[in-house]
């Protein structure tokens, strides 16, 4: 970012230029505009309907917990709030990054998807919930990692922010752990004759000692999901490493042009 002023150049974006003071009125557009409260200390709007999504989402949270967590409120509220924020602050961002963008509706889903696996079901009508654990969050982490790699690969000049994927990728990562430890140790229990394994309401278990093709399903899923968020996360991460190798090659003269 360059200051209209001064014409001082930074790498990040800033509010105040840091060598003139002078105010990047850019900055100051749609939900990113900020508001002063009082003489000293101002907001942006964006912070203030964080704040206000954050304390609805707990509302919603206690009067789920009211009605024993029988109408799925707070996955609907979460899925309503978080996404219409997400998708207000990527519309209105002046600098469009597609791969981020990709990866913070990801990153909502893969949540949205984790609060199903215990909250999914309306008293008396449905109950999915067991659906979610086995077969529909390791198939949504499989295509989380595959349109990531791609995505990453495709565009010639792509902007990644290492942090953000990183954590993303590390994320999606533990998640598969958790589904993976969870699987192995109810397969074992169910084949040592165990009647009721620790983790039966994560599993689609065998019926009567054989295998089902829900069963068989889940597995190849939980497998696969498990070895490509680990794939992902560690060529990612040599990807990283051999980057910034090279940066500090080149700035302390290890390398000529």
């Amino acid at each position: 970012m360059k200051c209209p002023k001064c014409g001082f150049i930074s790498n990040k974006d800033f509010f105040r230029c840091p060598y003139c003071g002078c105010v990047n009125e850019e900055d100051r557009e749609g939900i990113r505009r900020r508001i002063n409260i009082g003489s000293e200390f101002s907001i942006q709007i964006r912070t203030i309907l964080i704040l206000l999504v954050v304390n609805l989402f707990f509302a919603s949270i206690l009067i789920d917990w009211y009605f024993d967590f029988a109408y799925s409120i707070t996955l609907w509220a979460f899925f309503l709030l978080f996404g219409s924020l997400i998708i207000v602050d990527v519309s209105t961002s002046k600098k469009k990054n597609l791969i981020i963008s990709m990866q913070k509706f990801f990153f909502f889903f893969l949540i949205f998807l984790m609060l199903a696996c215990g909250l999914f079901q309306i008293k008396g009508v449905f109950d999915l919930r067991m659906y979610f654990p086995s077969i529909i969050l390791p198939a949504f982490l499989i295509l989380s990692m595959t349109l990531s790699t791609v995505m990453f690969f495709a565009r010639k000049k792509a902007r990644v922010r290492p942090i953000w994927t990183e954590s993303f990728f590390a994320f999606n990562l533990t998640v598969a752990i958790i589904l993976f430890v969870f699987f192995l140790v109810n397969k074992y229990c169910v084949a040592g004759g165990m009647a009721n394994p620790p983790f039966r309401y994560m599993q689609l278990d065998m019926v009567d000692g054989n295998r089902t093709t829900l069963y068989t399903i889940s597995e190849i899923l939980i497998f696969t999901s498990f070895g490509l968020s680990l794939i992902t996360l560690t060529n990612f991460n040599i990807i990283l490493a051999g980057f910034i190798y090279r940066k500090v090659k080149k700035i302390y003269g290890g390398e000529r042009d």
